[in-house]
């Protein structure tokens, strides 16, 4: 019978723990991958890139798409101006300091050319005599497609510059009608000139810097238009008595082409 004080004998089994070398797993893990990628890329040089059935169509390439992505981005931010002349409106890079000589216009023959003058500055016998040969003025004599074309082109414009000068869209449109025949007047597909005398003698790169340097004329000569602004109406009346135009029935004018292209919208 063993001694209550002896040692009690051993157990045995295998007492050694479970241990992992993550040195070495993470080297092998590291040697696979490379691997992988050294295969794929091995996979990508041997492969042949064949564009798609409409790109070969078109024979676009990615260099033209990217070319087309920039201009489709240039377009949707700024509005560009362009004319047949290479101009149409825009809001376009630029500024005009709204200076500009009051001289007469470029002598428009067309039946809605206004012959407006700047008060105090003398007229030609040979403008006075081209006016003079000008059929009646009718507002039926504007072409319908072409006026419809302009509003839409230039309405935004319109009513930007009623917001920051107090100029009323239906107003300004009219006279930018008047004046240009729709756009279609010979200065204003040569030099985007759009109104006439008021902003005749220079060249605008493009027709929104015309229109912008027409409302600074304005604001700066009829200051007294301003409190006028409640209604286009009110508005044209008012211009009609200053010396913006020595055209009599420019108020009659400028209503009836409000009045016959309902551009009391705007």
């Amino acid at each position: 019978m063993p001694s209550p004080s002896s040692t009690p004998a051993p157990r045995r089994g295998n007492n050694n723990a479970i241990s992992i070398d993550w040195n070495l797993l993470w080297r092998r893990l590291l040697a696979r991958i490379s691997q992988l990628f050294t295969s794929l890329r091995h996979k990508a040089g041997q492969t042949e890139y064949i564009p798609p059935v409409w790109m070969q169509h078109f024979r676009l390439s990615w260099f033209r798409l990217g070319l087309m992505a920039i201009a489709a981005f240039i377009f949707t931010q700024k509005q560009v101006d362009f004319t047949l002349s290479v101009g149409k409106e825009g809001f376009a890079i630029g500024k005009s300091d709204g200076r500009h000589s009051a001289v007469k216009g470029d002598g428009q023959t067309s039946s809605s050319t206004s012959t407006a003058s700047i008060s105090g500055m003398p007229v030609s016998n040979k403008q006075i005599s081209t006016a003079t040969t000008n059929t009646a003025w009718d507002v039926n004599n504007l072409d319908a497609a072409q006026v419809r074309a302009y509003v839409n082109r230039f309405e935004k414009v319109a009513q930007g510059e009623e917001q920051k000068f107090n100029i009323p869209a239906p107003a300004a449109m009219a006279l930018a009608i008047l004046n240009s025949d729709a756009g279609q007047g010979t200065s204003a597909k040569r030099d985007n000139n759009h109104f006439g005398t008021i902003t005749s003698g220079r060249y605008f790169e493009n027709a929104w810097m015309n229109w912008r340097a027409h409302s600074e004329v304005v604001n700066k000569r009829f200051p007294e238009l301003a409190d006028n602004a409640v209604n286009y109406q009110q508005w044209v009346a008012a211009l009609a008595k200053t010396s913006y135009s020595s055209d009599r029935q420019l108020a009659d004018k400028l209503m009836d082409i409000v009045e016959r292209f309902n551009l009391d919208r705007l």
